[in-house]
């Protein structure tokens, strides 16, 4: 983990990848290295565990503001479409509950001290792409509940904020693991942040979040 008292940058490495920063500004940071979710991924995998252990976000960050501390994870993406985006989430997801047993080793953590917030950060969504899915489910009756399409029109289609609030009971890979309260979130408040065409980072402010 380490201290900053000025902006942090959280970095897409890949050279493929048209967004490749997200910067955080106005607050004092901590900063937990993403290597600690890391090296837990391979853990799971050779455990043959659920895949929501499989995935990692780009950032995870502790900060603390009038009283109130937060825990932000981002996560980057370079293309808009469900699949994607849906991932996203399940990346974040993960991480936090990679992070939180990790955290509890020590004395001191409680995780209901901390708001936990989700930030995917990406291009801006397609809005013919997102009347296209919105109408494939309104129309087709026969088509199954698609978790993917659901969350990503809920998210970022009619929603100008792009922010919906997420509970464990949402996530349907989550229902029925037996991780026990210490190790979920109560609720997380997920963003959409929309990076434009012609940029490949963006600024935020972490008092527009709080």
């Amino acid at each position: 983990m380490e201290y900053f008292n000025k902006d942090i940058s959280i970095r897409e490495t890949s050279s493929q990848s048209k967004v490749k920063e997200l910067i955080w500004t106005n607050s004092s940071f901590q900063c937990i290295d993403p290597t600690i979710v890391k090296d837990l991924t391979s853990f799971f995998q050779k455990a043959n565990s659920s895949d929501i252990f499989h995935n990692d976000c780009d950032g995870i960050t502790i900060l603390e503001e009038n009283g109130k501390k937060y825990l932000f994870l981002s996560e980057l993406k370079s293309t808009f479409d469900s699949r994607d985006v849906f991932h996203a989430r399940e990346q974040i997801i993960s991480s936090y509950i990679k992070i939180n047993m990790v955290m509890h080793l020590l004395r001191c953590y409680n995780k209901d001290d901390f708001i936990a917030k989700g930030f995917i950060v990406g291009l801006p969504p397609n809005k013919d792409y997102l009347r296209d899915l919105h109408k494939e489910q309104f129309l087709d009756c026969n088509n199954q509940y698609n978790a993917e399409s659901e969350f990503v029109l809920d998210l970022c289609y009619g929603n100008k904020e792009k922010k919906i609030t997420l509970k464990p009971n949402d996530c349907y890979k989550l229902k029925k693991l037996p991780l026990g309260d210490r190790c979920l979130f109560n609720e997380m408040e997920l963003y959409y942040i929309e990076v434009a065409e012609d940029c490949s980072s963006i600024k935020l402010d972490v008092h527009d979040y709080i």
